[in-house]
């Protein structure tokens, strides 16, 4: 599936996210550069910006962060995830250059559960 919301956008994937886990939203910007990070709660709602040049806004800074990784990667972070976190987020190389990434974070009030089985 492919969503252009911008010019710049070429790919749009979907992740699912769980109540009260951390979810971690890629960016591998082309270009090595700065990247803007915003939020669109709906498919024709408002953006709102997250993160843009190298400034998590305050709205959105108690549960999230931007990690910057060696690699050149810049992912964002969300703790304690919860419902209204669902969403569009869009990730953009600044100035324009390279790609943009569309990402559609549906969220699960359901936590998943994993057991690890001892064999004696």
């Amino acid at each position: 599936m492919c969503i252009l919301f911008t010019e710049h956008t070429s790919k749009g994937l979907t992740i699912t996210g769980y109540v009260g886990w951390t979810t971690t939203i890629p960016c591998h910007p082309r270009v090595p550069n700065d990247v803007d990070w915003k939020y669109r709660p709906t498919k024709t709602g408002f953006e709102d910006y997250i993160y843009s040049n190298g400034v998590m806004y305050d709205r959105f800074r108690d549960r999230m962060s931007v990690d910057r990784t060696t690699d050149g990667d810049y992912n964002l972070i969300i703790s304690n995830t919860n419902l209204s976190d669902t969403g569009f987020y869009i990730c953009i190389e600044e100035l324009g250059l390279g790609d943009g990434y569309i990402y559609n974070l549906t969220v699960s009030g359901t936590s998943m559960i994993f057991f690890t089985y001892l064999s004696l």
